[in-house]
């Protein structure tokens, strides 16, 4: 295995490691703010946790790019 194939192999973890942070993220959040919304008489809606899958989602997305622009030079 070779260097390239090293870095790739480490972004593809990276990758994963952000999704399943991301997952964790949102429950926990979502969890908190339906029972803030049921028991503390929060105004927001449960919903409003998915804006924090946003940074996630941005970090895998630049994942997938380095992997496709490391793939690309590696056939050169």
């Amino acid at each position: 295995m070779n260097n390239k194939q090293r870095i790739i192999k480490t972004i593809k973890i990276i990758a994963y490691l952000f999704s399943y942070m991301m997952v964790t993220v949102i429950a926990f959040n979502y969890g908190y703010m339906f029972y803030a919304v049921k028991f503390e008489a929060a105004s927001a809606s449960p919903n409003i946790s998915f804006i924090f899958a946003v940074p996630f989602i941005f970090a895998i997305l630049v994942c997938i790019i380095l992997i496709k622009i490391i793939k690309k030079r590696m056939k050169d």
